[in-house]
């Protein structure tokens, strides 16, 4: 398992604990067979986790990615996987065709277009089916350590160097509602990391996907001019060491934003 995969796995099992499951939307996932669709599924991990789930329904699903490597090779029954930039334009034919479209943690990758790429996966959903974005909240809770601290100064400046608006998640919303969507809702879900997680096996899972993710930060973080990111190269370089030992000793915390809206009945 590569580091990108491992730290999606990794984040897949806090982040469902937080929430308290898969998801937020108000759609019945037990009554009748659905299609769904998970944007930007990497390994499709989460889709493999809600077929799980929900077994016995039977279930369309659909995992889409940019990158076909880490792709199941023997997807079980009802399950297919597909290469898609979710940047780019969508099969013509999956037009209003998903009772549920689930994307996590991704957005950002999509530069300066980020309400058409909300727009496009509102493209996607039959009337009356649901969409749930997760993206984290750009304001991180003030109990956290420098360590932390540092990680969202260095995230920042990464976001800024390609086009993205830092402030995304908050806007969501609105886009949702311009896209003709309504009963749409929001919830800020506190991550536990490290020593803040009182399950031990989570907290782990917890250090180990933000010290993948700090890796890479910093990795990119060191290729930007000086002065794109307000730390020493140095400190941008020690950051992965630095997230290992703050998240052991102290824990930390980050928020994620959680947002459902339904496209209206025909």
């Amino acid at each position: 398992m590569d580091d990108e995969v491992a730290r999606f796995s990794y984040q897949h099992d806090v982040i469902k604990n937080a929430m308290g499951g898969l998801v937020e939307a108000p759609l019945d996932l037990h009554s009748k067979s659905l299609r769904i669709l998970d944007s930007a599924t990497h390994d499709g991990t989460w889709v493999r986790d809600l077929a799980i789930s929900t077994a016995c329904m039977h279930h369309e699903l659909v995992g889409t990615d940019i990158d076909p490597s880490h792709f199941p090779d023997h997807p079980p029954a009802g399950m297919t996987f597909r290469v898609q930039d979710f940047t780019k334009p969508w099969p013509v034919e999956w037009r209003q065709s998903f009772d549920l479209v689930h994307q996590r943690l991704s957005l950002g990758n999509g530069g300066t277009i980020l309400r058409q790429v909300v727009w496009n996966l509102c493209s996607l959903v039959k009337p009356g089916g649901w969409i749930q974005l997760i993206e984290c909240s750009h304001k991180l809770p003030e109990e956290n350590g420098p360590a932390m601290r540092g990680f969202v100064t260095v995230l920042e400046g990464v976001q800024a160097s390609i086009g993205v608006d830092i402030e995304f998640d908050e806007k969501i919303a609105g886009w949702l509602k311009e896209a003709g969507f309504g009963d749409i809702e929001e919830r800020l879900v506190e991550v536990k990391l490290g020593a803040s997680n009182p399950n031990p096996q989570l907290a782990e899972l917890g250090i180990l996907s933000t010290i993948s993710a700090a890796r890479a930060l910093a990795n990119y973080g060191q290729t930007l001019p000086v002065g794109a990111i307000p730390l020493s190269m140095e400190k941008i370089a020690s950051l992965p060491t630095d997230i290992h030992a703050e998240l052991t000793e102290i824990g930390g915390v980050h928020s994620i934003r959680v947002l459902w809206g339904r496209k209206p009945p025909a």
